[in-house]
């Protein structure tokens, strides 16, 4: 199963993983037309700096997502290949997830009042902010998804 690894020596902290992934979940699917759709794409992931290095905060894939068990309108689902993703047309905007997630790794939109969190590009051959990182920061690795700080 790919996974993506974040190595934060790497990281020069130019947020064009950012940019893909909210390109990748928008409507247009284009960087040019993406930026003036309402509502505004949204990405998945935040780098950042904390202590003086790059930061990505994104969803770790639990192996027993608090998440999951917090939300009681059956939103989230941990699907065979680890992935841990919001489906946000069952999400009602509670925001139990966000406060339940370690990380903060789950985001609420309270425009379209539901949460989202990174989903791998579920349904996509690539990931968006893997193929967008051109100094080695985010790579595809084989690994089996648990909960872990980036």
């Amino acid at each position: 199963m790919l996974k993506k690894k974040f190595i934060k020596d790497k990281c020069i902290t130019c947020k064009q993983c950012m940019i893909e992934c909210g390109v990748r979940h928008s409507v247009s699917q284009n960087i040019f037309e993406s930026f003036a759709e309402t509502p505004a794409p949204r990405y998945r992931l935040q780098v950042s700096i904390k202590k003086d290095k790059p930061h990505m905060t994104v969803c770790q894939n639990c192996a027993k997502p608090k998440c999951m068990a917090a939300c009681e309108y059956g939103a989230i689902t941990k699907y065979e290949d680890g992935n841990v993703v919001i489906d946000t047309k069952k999400c009602v905007g509670c925001w139990a997830c966000v406060t339940e997630c370690p990380f903060g790794a789950i985001t609420k939109d309270a425009e379209l009042n539901f949460a989202f969190n990174c989903d791998d590009c579920k349904d996509f051959d690539t990931m968006a902010c893997v193929e967008a990182c051109k100094t080695g920061a985010l790579e595809y690795t084989e690994k089996h998804a648990k909960c872990q700080s980036v």
